[in-house]
């Protein structure tokens, strides 16, 4: 019997051809999750393979890298098999702000997405502005001072228009005219010592059988969560986008370089990225 494959992804829509029916594999285990628990998951191994934000990956390899330093064995790798990202517009990470965007104070982060959250640090920064970013934890009382931005991620972002707010980025619009390359916010991470040619297959099998339903996963989002069928269908065929090519990798290194240079994340970091399957990857 085949050893049960452990897999994390990410609960929100734009996810959900690249896990399209795992969960009804006999040999899966799968888990859905905001995208900065998973990076977690994979950290203390009770995942084999994550759908991880990009700029945790580079966390990850640091503190594995750390870890070899002394004596311990550990590492992670990238499965070429597909990512989430943009060429331009995404639809559903966006910044909303309610005071003029050159004299913001305080701007809070979402709690859900470290990618996200990193981005709209680095596109303020190319325009001078150097908030105090906070993330807002569970039952903390409301802050005194007023938010000036928000960043907001995910299914609600797609719809969400809220009251004063006096202008929105679309994050994804603003990196694409600042770097004029894709944006990727998350691709498969998996343990090193996992059967990486075994999870290529099963994640490329789902790949291909979710990207050929998502009429019928658009649908599914206006059903459960209540948005139209055309913003569904927009944002899962037109949007989001799944290849992880050479221009989605160079827009990756562009990001970690950036990153790197606001402290975010450290130095030197590669893609460490597995050989592609033999029917190649998007």
């Amino acid at each position: 019997m085949l050893e049960t494959i452990r897999i994390g992804s990410v609960r929100f829509l734009n996810a959900w051809p690249l896990a399209y029916g795992l969960e009804r594999r006999a040999d899966v285990t799968l888990r859905l999750e905001d995208p900065s628990a998973l990076a977690g998951l994979l950290r203390r191994g009770e995942i084999d393979v994550a759908l991880a934000p990009s700029i945790d990956y580079v966390r990850l390899v640091a503190e594995g890298n750390e870890r070899a330093y002394a004596g311990g064995v550990t590492g992670y790798v990238v499965l070429p098999v597909a990512a989430i990202g943009s060429r331009g517009t995404i639809g559903s990470v966006r910044l909303f702000g309610y005071a003029e965007a050159d004299q913001l104070r305080r701007v809070v982060l979402d709690p859900s997405s470290s990618t996200s959250n990193a981005l709209a640090r680095l596109l303020l920064a190319r325009r001078g502005v150097r908030p105090h970013f906070v993330i807002p934890r569970p039952g903390n009382p409301p802050a005194a001072r007023p938010t000036d931005a928000e960043v907001v991620i995910g299914d609600r972002a797609l719809v969400m228009d809220p009251p004063g707010a006096k202008w929105a980025w679309d994050l994804g619009e603003e990196w694409h005219r600042l770097v004029h390359l894709p944006f990727v916010y998350a691709f498969w991470v998996a343990r090193v010592g996992a059967d990486l040619g075994r999870l290529i297959d099963v994640l490329s099998a789902a790949r291909d059988q979710g990207l050929a339903a998502r009429g019928e996963l658009a649908a599914r989002a206006a059903e459960t969560l209540g948005l139209p069928v055309e913003t569904a269908q927009t944002y899962l065929t037109h949007q989001v986008r799944y290849e992880f090519g050479n221009r989605e990798r160079s827009g990756l290194r562009a990001f970690y370089r950036m990153a790197a240079d606001e402290s975010l994340v450290p130095e030197g970091v590669r893609l460490r990225v597995a050989p592609a399957a033999r029917d190649g990857a998007p």
